[in-house]
């Protein structure tokens, strides 16, 4: 039977590329002391994350305890993902994002921003639905019932 970490670590190799940078940038910010550092490109912050949660040999209990640590991480982003409050914002910092490139004249910005803007709709409607897969893995193989009976029966 898949281990709680590796139930997490199999979800997020489930999704797709920019949905698994998406969790690995906010992931990283919060989970690692170090995930603001600007130094490591979201690609670096998605294979910390991916080390993290596939590390070899971890105890059961740290492993648990990764799982934990990743469950209220991203059940806390995914909320942020479901709401319209949250898609609001990312739309405003879009739009002021343009209006900024526009009255500068970088143009590449412009553009960028605006198919950003034109595909927002499209990424809200992704978001739902790793909302649901997270949802359904979490409430089912990350419980704290759920943890503590796999940390239980796993032999240390």
């Amino acid at each position: 039977m898949m281990s709680p970490i590796e139930a997490i670590f199999s979800w997020l190799e489930a999704q797709d590329l920019d949905l698994q940078l998406d969790i690995a940038s906010f992931g990283s910010f919060l989970i690692f002391e170090d995930g603001d550092d600007p130094s490591l490109s979201v690609p670096e912050q998605l294979e910390a994350l991916r080390q993290w949660l596939n590390e070899p040999e971890l105890e059961s209990q740290a492993a648990a305890n990764r799982a934990l640590t990743f469950r209220i991480t991203i059940d806390y982003f995914v909320e942020s993902r479901t709401t319209g409050c949250g898609w609001k914002t990312i739309e405003a910092k879009l739009h002021k994002t343009l209006d900024e490139a526009k009255c500068v004249g970088n143009f590449s910005a412009a553009r960028k921003a605006q198919r950003m803007l034109q595909l927002l709709p499209t990424r809200q409607e992704r978001w739902h639905e790793v909302a649901r897969s997270w949802n359904e893995l979490a409430s089912t193989r990350l419980t704290l019932e759920a943890l503590t009976d796999w940390t239980i029966s796993v032999p240390t």
